[in-house]
């Protein structure tokens, strides 16, 4: 059997596997400490991981204050392609680098999928 580390590399492997347009996935604390991660070339794990907290903190306050509930996910588009944070349990954050050509429905759905399989090991 292997370990919870080892369960959530193969998680984000999978994840980044699944669709050619994913470009990497982080997943970091809701205090934005980095727990793992998938990406191709270097990244600075840790400013990403706190920044990623930052901006699912900011937006779970703005939710509740415009009074629209819980927070599904948060998607950024930039010039080169998506950003999509969502959240786990309320423990964790997923985020997610997509093309901008690459099919966003596909990859939610594989990433709220990879979601439900990380609130078990979280």
């Amino acid at each position: 059997m292997s370990s919870r580390v080892e369960q959530i590399h193969n998680i984000l492997t999978k994840l980044k596997a699944g669709h050619d347009g994913v470009e990497g996935c982080l997943l970091v604390t809701a205090q934005g400490l980095p727990i793992d991660s998938v990406f191709d070339g270097s990244t600075d794990e840790d400013l990403i991981s706190a920044m990623t907290a930052a901006i699912s903190s900011v937006s779970e306050r703005v939710t509740q204050e415009l009074g629209k509930g819980k927070i599904n996910n948060i998607s950024i588009l930039g010039e080169k392609g998506y950003i999509i944070l969502l959240d786990i349990a309320s423990r964790a954050v997923l985020t997610v680098l997509a093309k901008t050509e690459a099919n966003l429905g596909l990859i939610l759905l594989l990433a709220r999928r990879s979601c439900t399989q990380l609130t078990e090991l979280i």
